[in-house]
């Protein structure tokens, strides 16, 4: 496991570099619903894998032999974003249906065009090949909720992560300044009304040398069910240990995730109660890798449930070292 310093990206976020055309944003936000999206299909072939290496050289560039490790969420808008799950699927044996309405904030006082690459669960999508991608453009200073988000947008079904990288004349646009929210919902079993969860937007950069995180706060009993999931960013494939550590239970089991691409998957059976769920990279070799990790918890009954994205775990004495 390797624990090193940090290089935090709200540095990267305030620094002075902006784009030709830029305008200082409003701190005025107004809110919009769109059930029928305007969205662009990519024209250029090269501009997927275009935008995501310059991506990764932005992360290169900043970890300036440094790293960055993101030991505690914060709230802010950011440069690239990735929705761990999403989707258009049905679930609860066929009765229930999910929709993930997803809303994108630009803070800028212009337009701002965002390229939006979807991975399905249990595929691997190098950015050279052949993906779903299309492109929106998002109004000055507006918080737009897209109803339905796989299905309007990507025109796909299932689950899968959402990956936005807001671009500028076909380059990855450094001056942007975006964020977002989606939530996951169904209709509560014997009610017209929904239930839902809420998945926030992560850096794409969450744990670029982190090996081991942590998922708190989930429950699996007679009552609840847990499903746990990992994005992995890299270009290689890697494989996680996975612990289920509960007060009357504890199990194990590894999962490799496919490059570029992300898995979901429940949690072994078993009467564990409160539940901790612990993540460790068993194969980082020499390389940063990027990966997102989380799960959630559902109530059998209602079906309300939560999620908890997976933080690091660092110990007192590292977090005084990084300046927390």
């Amino acid at each position: 496991m390797r624990k090193l310093a940090l290089l935090c990206l709200v540095s990267l976020m305030a620094s002075p570099v902006v784009a030709a055309g830029h305008a200082q944003r409003s701190s005025l936000i107004l809110p919009e619903v769109v059930t029928s999206p305007v969205v662009k299909p990519i024209e250029d072939a090269t501009l997927v894998a275009r935008v995501m290496a310059q991506a990764l050289e932005r992360r290169s560039r900043t970890r300036d032999g440094r790293v960055h490790i993101k030991a505690i969420d914060d709230v802010r808008s950011a440069r690239r974003l990735v929705i761990p799950v999403a989707g258009s699927n049905a679930g609860g044996g066929g009765t229930l249906f999910f929709r993930s309405d997803v809303t994108l904030i630009n803070y800028d006082d212009i337009p701002e065009d965002v390229l939006v690459i979807y991975w399905p669960i249990g595929t691997s999508n190098p950015p050279g090949g052949s993906l779903s991608a299309v492109q929106i453009t998002l109004p000055p200073t507006r918080a737009v909720t897209y109803v339905d988000f796989v299905a309007t947008v990507m025109n796909k079904g299932g689950l899968g992560t959402l990956l936005f990288y807001p671009i500028y004349l076909g380059q990855l646009d450094d001056a942007a300044a975006v964020d977002g929210l989606s939530r996951i919902y169904t209709k509560q079993p014997g009610s017209n009304g929904t239930v839902s969860q809420e998945f926030p937007p992560v850096d794409a950069d969450h744990f670029s040398a982190e090996d081991t995180a942590a998922s708190l706060g989930l429950r699996q009993d007679a009552g609840f069910r847990t499903n746990y999931g990992i994005v992995n960013i890299d270009s290689a494939p890697h494989t996680f240990h996975v612990r289920f550590v509960g007060e009357r239970l504890t199990t194990e089991t590894n999962l490799t995730v496919p490059a570029y691409g992300m898995l979901q998957t429940s949690a072994p059976g078993g009467d564990y109660g409160a539940l901790v769920v612990h993540f460790e990279l068993t194969d980082p070799g020499t390389n940063f890798v990027s990966w997102i990790a989380y799960a959630s918890s559902t109530d059998n009954i209602t079906g309300d449930g939560w999620v908890s994205i997976a933080g690091a775990d660092f110990s007192p004495d590292q977090l005084k070292n990084i300046g927390l």
